[in-house]
């Protein structure tokens, strides 16, 4: 697949009406990323009709975390001329894959390395918040970049898949976050709101208190890794499971976080299943972070430093940098994205593919 860049839509208005624009601009890739899915989640025993049901019990969940989001679904839904539950169930992926089915073996895991440089050990003197985005190769036709104006609230920019509300991003308040698989022996256990729709919800907050405690206080169905950072200098990577979140701070100016719980306070509470699918994840975080190190000790790190981090072949195709590889099930995974963010700029930069010879574009607010 050569995909140069991934596509730009702009939408702005109330919640259907950036939904219902979102839509109709992003209506082929919404229907790739259905037929996609649709497949996915036959393959872990879910066919369409009992996705569509499970998908319709988390709509009163949707709106009584933000009733907006679920208007926005719904405006997708209109604009792309499919029933909301198929939006839902794009927003609620991970949600289906993982936890309304005990056959995740069947799926290659979420991957992704997370890293941040905070404005102390960088060269310019500003946050870089830097991410791999490992999943499925198929996504690299689904990738669409959002820049949102709503009515009320920061304006945000994000890369997502087709029909999703969010994946990674930043906003006008200089908020930025980034997510990573990991999984506890608790998750599937209860209801809460998919994780697409958190990350959105963090990208919604003017304030970074408000945005930490979206994650804190918010019903979770499956464990996620979730690093959020401001662009005055706060970062934070924050592991949560269905009901409890640990929380890390960088040190020495560098955060990295793979897919594997860290924290002590995690590592002495929860049974940790990370390392079944992802066992890689104990020497990319190792040798991203150590690179890191390294670097600094010679001088300020660059965006370019973070960059070449993220280009380690160690282990391939099981590395930082994945080429793609048939995971279990046959399915083939792979590096999909490299996304790095300037949050005080109010910038970011994809490269799609970088497991090749690639180029990164730019996107602003």
């Amino acid at each position: 697949m050569d995909i140069e860049s991934f596509p730009l839509y702009d939408i702005e208005g109330d919640a259907r009406q950036c939904g219902q624009q979102y839509g109709r601009a992003a209506g082929e890739r919404i229907d790739l990323s259905l037929r996609t899915y649709r497949a996915a989640f036959e393959r872990v025993g879910l066919n369409w009709d009992r996705t569509r049901a499970l998908a319709r019990r988390f709509m009163p969940m949707i709106e009584a975390f933000d009733a907006g989001m679920l208007r926005e679904i719904e405006g997708v839904a209109e604009g792309a001329g499919v029933p909301p539950e198929d939006i839902v169930a794009l927003n609620a992926r991970s949600e289906m894959l993982y936890a309304f089915q005990q056959l995740e073996a069947t799926e290659p895991p979420d991957g992704c390395t997370g890293v941040v440089v905070m404005p102390s050990a960088a060269r310019e003197g500003r946050l870089i918040h830097a991410q791999n985005w490992d999943w499925r190769i198929e996504s690299l036709e689904l990738g669409v970049v959002l820049r949102i104006q709503p009515a009320k609230g920061p304006s945000m920019l994000t890369f997502a898949e087709a029909g999703t509300l969010a994946r990674a991003g930043l906003n006008s308040a200089g908020i930025a976050v980034t997510g990573n698989f990991i999984k506890a022996d608790s998750d599937g256990r209860q209801q809460g709101v998919p994780l697409a729709l958190i990350r959105r919800g963090i990208l919604q907050s003017e304030l970074y208190a408000n945005a930490l405690g979206v994650v804190c206080r918010t019903a979770r169905s499956i464990s996620n890794n979730m690093i959020l950072t401001h662009a005055d200098g706060e970062a934070v990577s924050l592991e949560t499971c269905p009901e409890q979140v640990f929380w890390q701070q960088p040190e020495a100016g560098i955060l990295v976080h793979a897919n594997h719980f860290k924290t002590p306070a995690a590592l002495a509470r929860v049974v940790d299943r990370s390392l079944e699918t992802t066992p890689d994840s104990l020497y990319r975080d190792r040798r991203v972070t150590e690179a890191l190190h390294n670097k600094r000790a010679a001088g300020l790190l660059t965006e370019q430093d973070v960059l070449d981090a993220l280009q380690d072949r160690f282990g391939a195709p099981r590395a930082v940098c994945r080429s793609p590889s048939a995971g279990p099930g046959g399915a083939s995974s792979a590096t999909v994205a490299t996304i790095v963010m300037d949050p005080a700029a109010r910038k970011m930069r994809i490269a799609p593919a970088p497991f090749k010879e690639h180029r990164f574009t730019e996107y602003s607010l």
